[in-house]
């Protein structure tokens, strides 16, 4: 919701999609309120260039979309037919207790990781595609992370089995009740991974089949280990336990970074044309987003066509 902050104070118009109507409203009343201060701009902080200038006619509106249920994705889409829309922001990251075993799943019967993080994005995306490329200088930003990479420090933790990889694409082929992406046994920190991986992989398949229409990039905001955030489903204990740790080690980033890497990918100028890039806030920790190579399997054409046509199959735009 940083980002949200930023750019409904900036004067955008801003719709927050959320898994409730309930927290929708919420967190668009939050915007409103921050846009609607003068904490932090104007004579008395001194920074009266950017917000003050641009506040006017910020909004920011809540609207109901649960990505892990097909049909709440199709009517959130259906609600906004027909509105501008210059910037999508793609940014769900569910990730779940690793020291649960038991598979969870979508309304939709996917595995619950791939299925949010990654089914439910595409979903959306092909719906408002066309609504998108009408948009003015039309973005999509794909919120993705590290792990998608077995070099990364994140991407590696866990041994070769906890890796992101697609395989052969095993378990999409199989269809609806799949565990993982590439057939194999369950293991909930590799569906995180895996579905960054294919956040990745889409990404680029999307700037490629959009080319010269809507630019599409992915971006990470770096490592924040909130309790009550991103590892809200972890553990409490080892949640609050890394939280500190990855504060004192200085590799955690904060909220204030998060927001502003976000509002940076949606409306930054310089970013103006350019498309299928990987964006990474590396060294960790050190508030500093800058473009990066994606992992091998990332950057396979073949795997980015592959994992669009199932997911399109899936999802059932193939009807």
């Amino acid at each position: 919701m940083a980002a949200a902050k930023l750019l409904t104070a900036a004067g955008h118009h801003v719709t927050l999609a959320c898994r409730t109507q309930a927290k929708a409203d919420a967190a668009a009343a939050a915007c409103m309120e921050y846009a609607a201060s003068s904490s932090d701009a104007g004579p008395a902080t001194g920074k009266a260039g950017f917000y003050a200038g641009r506040r006017a006619g910020g909004v920011a509106v809540g609207a109901e979309c649960d990505l892990s249920s097909l049909a709440s994705v199709r009517a959130f889409a259906e609600s906004v037919k027909g509105k501008p829309l210059d910037i999508l922001s793609l940014n769900a990251g569910l990730s779940l207790n690793v020291g649960e075993k038991g598979e969870q799943f979508t309304a939709d019967n996917f595995e619950l990781t791939v299925g949010t993080n990654h089914l439910g994005h595409f979903l959306l995306y092909n719906l408002l595609r066309p609504t998108l490329a009408k948009g003015v200088n039309p973005r999509l930003v794909v919120t993705a992370s590290g792990v998608h990479d077995p070099a990364s420090e994140g991407g590696k933790q866990g041994g070769p089995d906890k890796w992101a990889s697609m395989g052969e694409f095993a378990g999409l082929e199989a269809g609806k009740g799949f565990s993982m992406v590439d057939g194999g046994q369950y293991d909930p920190d590799k569906a995180y991974k895996d579905s960054k991986l294919c956040n990745m992989l889409f990404m680029a398949e999307a700037a490629r089949r959009d080319e010269g229409t809507i630019t599409a990039n992915a971006f990470s905001p770096g490592l924040i280990a909130d309790p009550k955030g991103f590892f809200r489903n972890q553990n409490p204990i080892f949640a609050k336990l890394f939280y500190a740790i990855s504060q004192i080690a200085g590799v955690g980033e904060n909220y204030d970074f998060a927001g502003s890497a976000l509002a940076y990918m949606a409306v930054g100028p310089d970013l103006a044309g350019k498309t299928g890039g990987w964006y990474d806030a590396l060294p960790l920790g050190k508030h500093s987003l800058a473009k990066h190579s994606a992992s091998t399997e990332a950057q396979d054409v073949a795997k980015q066509a592959k994992l669009w046509q199932l997911s399109t199959k899936l999802v059932g735009l193939d009807k």
